[in-house]
């Protein structure tokens, strides 16, 4: 079969139109994968604090989560309370995170829930926002359930305030409500 000329014209701008719309596709798809390539090279600073074998300042990969950091500063300390970080959070360039110890219950500190899980009553009339059970905080002025849980999801989610100030990070609590609470709590033991 032999093709004329304005046939054989109509197939090399096809081939070609479809060569444009090829490369055009897989330069897209490789560049895509050079920039998530580049993300997760990426460096950054990120400082483990308290009770971890080697506190300091620690160069990891972009995209690392904290218990690669716990593993990279030695691991955790005999005394570390493990629930007071959450490991599987994404590490954000110049970071600071704080293994905090685990509390010490002596018999007249705790007491037993109906459900058998054992809490920690403060020791003065001051409400640890880091350790109070969700009836603790709504007994504050001002905390109903709905802000006393989020307050709980912040310190699961974020670790331990690490001043009475930072539970103005908590959405919902402003400068007002901070005001009226802030005799009434602590993050000390």
């Amino acid at each position: 079969m032999i093709l004329e000329k304005r046939e054989w014209i109509i197939i090399t701008i096809v081939a070609f139109v479809l060569g444009i719309i090829i490369g055009f596709y897989s330069s897209k798809l490789s560049s895509k994968e050079t920039l998530t390539l580049n993300e997760t090279k990426e460096k950054i600073y990120v400082q483990i604090v308290g009770e971890i074998k080697y506190p300091g300042v620690y160069e990891m990969e972009n995209g690392d989560r904290v218990f690669q950091l716990v593993e990279k500063a030695g691991g955790l300390s005999e005394n570390a309370d493990i629930n007071s970080i959450n490991l599987s959070k994404k590490l954000i360039d110049g970071e600071k995170i704080t293994v905090f110890a685990k509390k010490s219950l002596t018999e007249d500190d705790s007491k037993t829930t109906q459900s058998g899980i054992s809490s920690t009553k403060p020791k003065s009339n001051l409400i640890n926002i880091n350790t109070a059970s969700k009836e603790e905080l709504e007994s504050l002025p001002g905390i109903g359930p709905t802000l006393a849980q989020r307050i709980i999801d912040y310190r699961e989610t974020n670790g331990y305030f690490q001043t009475i100030e930072d539970i103005k990070k908590v959405s919902g609590i402003g400068d007002k409500k901070f005001e009226a609470i802030k005799n009434l709590i602590t993050v000390g033991p």
